[in-house]
């Protein structure tokens, strides 16, 4: 069962790219060590961090911002 903040990321970045989110929530958490379903509060830092970073390629560095400020109140 996902963590609050797993769904929560997940759910932000299902509404901002549809499927492909799901794949970027993956692959960010793959590189750092961290399971996708159990972000847990002392992950959530390096997890936006990472995800806003993929973000500004596909759609600019306001978006990836806005993106990363909601993931930070995930908590």
């Amino acid at each position: 069962m996902p963590t609050e903040i797993s769904r929560k990321i997940h759910s932000i970045m299902a509404r901002e790219m549809g499927h492909l989110g799901k794949f970027i929530v993956e692959k960010q958490c793959k590189d750092l060590g961290i399971n996708p379903e159990e972000i847990g509060e002392k992950d959530l830092d390096a997890v936006a961090e990472a995800i806003r970073k993929v973000m500004i390629s596909f759609a600019g560095e306001d978006k990836a911002k806005k993106i990363w400020m909601e993931m930070k109140r995930a908590k």
